[in-house]
């Protein structure tokens, strides 16, 4: 494979996952009114040890500065079917937060999980499945 070929291929890949990141923010917005920036979030945390972690810790999980994951935090915490998330001063580090999954965050990130599950098993051929699994092998 020449350069310009492996240029264009990842070219490609990009637009593939761009594509479905899009699709994927657009049913949970749609669903839950939260986004797929939230689901990362509420994803780390629920794979954490205690379901929580430094705030520090998540910025580059989440992909969002400091400050716009911090506003991103006070969404969450203030969701409309009550917290999914709650922030505490790290006892260790006065400096630090720790954000830590709520119960209602653990149950709604299954049913997100479950909804993004549901949506890539209609929208996906089989043969986009078998080649996604390859990429990560």
């Amino acid at each position: 494979m020449n350069n310009n070929e492996l240029f264009n291929v990842w070219i490609n890949l990009t637009k593939y996952h761009e594509r479905l990141l899009k699709a994927m923010d657009y049913i949970l917005q749609n669903q839950f009114q939260l986004g797929i920036k939230e689901f990362y979030l509420m994803y780390y945390l629920a794979q954490a040890e205690q379901t929580q972690m430094k705030l520090s810790d998540l910025v580059p999980k989440v992909g969002l500065s400091h400050s716009a994951l911090s506003r991103l935090v006070t969404r969450l915490e203030h969701y409309r079917a009550g917290a999914l998330v709650e922030r505490k001063p790290d006892v260790n580090d006065k400096r630090s937060v720790d954000i830590i999954l709520m119960k209602k965050g653990e149950q709604l990130i299954h049913e997100m999980q479950r909804l993004i599950n549901d949506c890539l098993q209609s929208q996906l051929s089989e043969k986009d499945i078998q080649n996604i699994k390859m990429l990560v092998e």
